[in-house]
Parts: C-alpha cells; structure tokens; sequence
C-alpha cells in the first residue's frame, strides 16, 4: 500500500517502477479512500500502542494506493525494497531510504514512511480483503 504521504507527493510512478523493477508482478491496483473502520482492521495487531490511534488517523487522511503483487519470496522481497520502518534508518536503494522526507512525522505525530507490505503470507490473506472485497 502507498500511504497518504507517498500519494500526496505524487511518488505512484516511481514506487510501482521499483517494484516492477525488482521483479513483482502486479495483479491489482486501485487507488482507495481508507475508511477508519478498514484501518482499524488492517492495523489491528496494533491496538493498544500509543502510536495506534495517529496511525490509524493518517491512513485514513487522503488516497492510498493498494496493490496485490506476485512474485517468488514476496513478502521478503518486498519488505527488503521498501527498507526499514524508520525511514532514517532505511538502507539506500530501498523505497523509504531514497524517497523518504525531511520531517518524517505527520501532523498526528505518525512516522511517514510512504508503504506498508505484508509481514508475513497469513497477514497477506487477512489484509488483502480488506482493500478487495470481490
């Protein structure tokens, strides 16, 4: 998923050309309005957290970009494309490292780190029915 932050600088093409890239397939795009209630689902195994009700304000502040991609080893793949969760600790190369921004901290106080993958098969099979529901 592009977040908020990546949609609103415009960064859609440049991230789906990495991706593509590094050899991902994309099966399905679509550019959402992420509702509460479906961020709330998506980030559930965050409840709780003091960063939880921010994060769950900024995914649901603008578009987002969700995407359904294929390829050999995805979910490790792609996690090592977007670099890590902090983007001033992400690698150059990755996704957050080269395209992250100065102040990368949203107005909720919510890291900006421009998309979120899947950790895992399972958190796929929850996760993509909540951007698809066909």
């Amino acid at each position: 998923m592009l977040k908020p932050d990546a949609v609103e600088r415009g960064l859609r093409r440049e991230i789906f050309k990495r991706v593509r890239s590094a050899g991902f397939t994309v099966v399905e795009e679509a550019q959402i309005e992420m509702l509460p209630e479906s961020a709330k689902d998506l980030y559930s195994i965050h409840r709780g957290k003091p960063f939880y009700d921010g994060l769950i304000q900024f995914i649901a502040s603008g578009p987002v970009v969700v995407s359904i991609l294929e390829k050999n080893n995805a979910v490790l793949d792609l996690r090592k494309l977007m670099g890590a969760t902090d983007p001033r600790q992400a690698e150059d190369g990755t996704i957050r490292g080269d395209l992250k921004e100065e102040n990368i901290f949203s107005p909720m106080g919510t890291m900006k780190n421009l998309v979120h993958g899947s950790d895992s098969i399972e958190s796929a099979n929850r996760e993509i029915p909540i951007f698809f529901k066909a």
